[in-house]
């Protein structure tokens, strides 16, 4: 079983540490973290370097070794590519029956059929949906809705490398890599988001303060 929690990592933080632990006890198996290299158009992109992004990121799973590592197929793209592609690529590369699991959150999954090629999403993954305990679901389009719900499960069929929904409640940490960034820049106090290896790091590389 493979599961994913794909981002920047820019610096990778408390809330990106625990929604991936969150969901590898619930799963009972390691999560992965995959950096991406490249960012939409509309984003800056990333102030560390990959390298850097990289050492941060192991240094965690180093921390966690039982609960996360890291998934690396993707770093060698220099350009943005959306999920869909991301997976497609993974899902070529594996087994035809390795369990991909595909961690998103709540407020991204009711927007997923903005995604490139969203309905084929579920014939390449099954996915997992950290959700507040209160969220509501009838926030979804119709067709999305209509789409999804014979999908979704309470318990995994580990037998079924896609197509399966499961949701879990999380209330995420209220904290962003921008955020982290600019407190940086600004000489605020951001270690309070942050693993203490990961704020001796940014410290020691003397990370966001140009930005």
């Amino acid at each position: 079983m493979k599961i994913l929690l794909g981002g920047t990592f820019d610096p990778v933080h408390i809330g990106h540490i625990a929604l991936a632990r969150h969901v590898s006890d619930h799963l009972q198996a390691k999560a992965s973290l995959m950096p991406l290299n490249g960012v939409p158009d509309y984003k800056a992109p990333p102030i560390a370097t990959l390298e850097q992004r990289l050492e941060m990121l192991q240094i965690i799973c180093d921390k966690y070794p039982s609960q996360l590592d890291l998934e690396l197929s993707e770093t060698h793209l220099n350009e943005y590519s959306p999920s869909y592609f991301t997976l497609k690529r993974l899902r070529a590369a594996m087994p035809e029956n390795e369990v991909i699991f595909f961690i998103v959150g709540g407020d991204s999954f009711i927007s997923i059929d903005s995604w490139h090629h969203w309905q084929e999403l579920f014939t390449l993954s099954n996915f997992i949906v950290a959700m507040r305990p209160e969220y509501d679901l009838n926030k979804m389009s119709h067709e999305l809705n209509t789409l999804v719900q014979p999908l979704i499960v309470n318990q995994i069929d580990d037998s079924k490398p896609y197509g399966q929904i499961i949701f879990t409640d999380f209330t995420p940490i209220e904290v962003s890599s921008t955020a982290i960034r600019q407190a940086c820049h600004n000489n605020d106090k951001f270690s309070q988001w942050l693993e203490p290896e990961i704020y001796q790091y940014i410290i020691q590389h003397k990370l966001y303060k140009g930005i």
